[in-house]
């Protein structure tokens, strides 16, 4: 989803944009989202992400049966970042795709 800057929102040039975008979010598109994959052998992940604020919630879904066993929990948020706490494994395969939602 592209969302124009501030300062140029009813712009001719910027209309389809908005359009896009209202149609993306009224259909379920986001563009705070992303893709992890749990440091082995550690205890946590850091994930920097510019949308992220201190009240956001993150919301995981695993990509492997590994990240599916995994016990994992977000330990913290912060302006551009959050960090995932989890069990230390040598496994390098739990990925997940996580969602960024304002509360």
């Amino acid at each position: 989803m592209n969302i124009p800057p501030r300062g140029n929102a009813l712009s001719q040039a910027n209309l389809d944009k908005h359009g896009d975008a209202i149609r993306d979010l009224a259909t379920g598109g986001t563009n705070a989202s992303g893709d992890v994959t749990l440091v082995a052998n550690a205890t946590s992940t850091p994930v920097t992400d510019k949308l992220c604020t201190t009240d956001t919630m993150v919301v995981l879904s695993p990509r492997s049966a590994s990240a599916a066993a995994a016990p994992v929990f977000v330990r913290s948020t912060g302006n551009g970042t959050f960090t995932l706490g989890h069990d230390a494994s040598a496994a390098t395969d739990r990925a997940f795709h996580y969602e960024l939602r304002r509360r």
